[in-house]
């Protein structure tokens, strides 16, 4: 009886191997070298012919003295220049690699751009997103009404093309960019030059100008709501937190005045006559309050209910100032702070 197995012939992808590679290349370093050269320098003919139609298509889709193509020259100049180098020579698995890596690190650096409304918040965002992937936030973009749901698509795809070319999945490549029955990682090569990479090209550069384009979200168009939001975010949190800085608290009251002033400058230039009179009744509890903590507890108490008070009133005025031009929703409190008097020594 014979084994089942006997008479199986080897799949198409390793005979394949075989006359590609096996049956046809020298062994050795210096073959392999020498080889490669040769094969870089017989590219440059039809590399010369890969960029004339490139080019034409990248006419198409953004054509010659148009504000689009304004918009594609600055992306190509600044980004693509290994892109270009990368499809002259046809080395299209680098190519889905670099291509991709641009959106993603484009795409994590502008949403950090977008939400934050300080450089403060900034920071925090970045930090937030340093380990995120193009995956995480393709969405946010489309939430935001800057890519639409074949932007979306085009993005995981191109992602899932990077990580099967990057681990040497050929079934994730093949499942992407061809019949999904290669297997070997020797095939990935074959199957990204099968494919045209133009669509990539220009899908990509499509996806950045949306997102260079859309730098400023429509909330912020308003200058006066801008300047506000601004103005305001800087200040409501050690407002909310009554200053209660140690290095603040420690020094001397004439600096801290003109501190003060300083900090609320740009608010009471933007705000409302009822926001500056609370700002003005503020300023008049906060220093005192210091000096009490440690020293009367009943009248700091006294002076923490008044200030927790004002800090809740002019965070409202703040809102009513916003509401004029804008949606104050983006404008969140922060937590106000909470002191224990009996552990505080002067």
């Amino acid at each position: 009886m014979k084994k089942e197995n006997e008479h199986r012939k080897p799949p198409k992808e390793y005979i394949e191997l075989l006359e590609k590679k096996l049956y046809v290349k020298e062994v050795g370093i210096e073959k392999r070298l020498a080889e490669v050269q040769d094969t870089i320098v017989k590219s440059i003919e039809p590399g010369k012919k890969r960029f004339v139609k490139l080019l034409k298509e990248l006419d198409k889709s953004f054509p010659p003295n148009s504000v689009k193509r304004g918009s594609a020259d600055g992306i190509t100049y600044f980004l693509l220049d290994s892109a270009f180098e990368l499809y002259f020579i046809g080395n299209n698995s680098a190519l889905f690699i670099e291509l991709q890596g641009i959106i993603e690190r484009f795409c994590l650096n502008k949403a950090c751009d977008f939400i934050a409304v300080d450089d403060i918040a900034k920071k925090i965002l970045e930090d937030s997103f340093f380990k995120k992937t193009l995956n995480d936030v393709a969405e946010h973009f489309k939430t935001i009404s800057l890519w639409s749901e074949e932007d979306v698509k085009f993005a995981k795809k191109i992602t899932n093309i990077r990580n099967g070319i990057a681990h040497k999945n050929a079934e994730l490549v093949s499942k992407h960019l061809g019949d999904g029955k290669k297997s070997l990682l020797t095939s990935i090569d074959d199957i990204t030059k099968s494919v045209d990479a133009v669509p990539y090209i220009i899908h990509t550069i499509e996806l950045l100008i949306k997102i260079a384009d859309g730098l400023s979200p429509s909330y912020l168009s308003h200058p006066r709501f801008k300047g506000r939001l601004e103005a305001y975010s800087t200040v409501i949190g050690m407002t909310m937190n009554l200053f209660c800085d140690r290095e603040f608290i420690a020094l001397p009251n004439e600096v801290k005045y003109t501190m003060l002033n300083r900090i609320y400058g740009k608010t009471y230039l933007l705000g409302s006559e009822v926001l500056r009179y609370k700002i003005g009744e503020y300023k008049k509890r906060i220093i005192p309050f210091h000096d009490l903590l440690g020293v009367d507890d009943e009248k700091a108490k006294k002076l923490h209910q008044e200030l927790i008070q004002l800090g809740v009133e002019i965070y409202e005025e703040m809102r009513k100032d916003l509401e004029i031009d804008g949606k104050s929703e983006i404008f969140v409190k922060p937590p106000t702070v909470k002191i224990d008097f009996s552990r505080i020594k002067k």
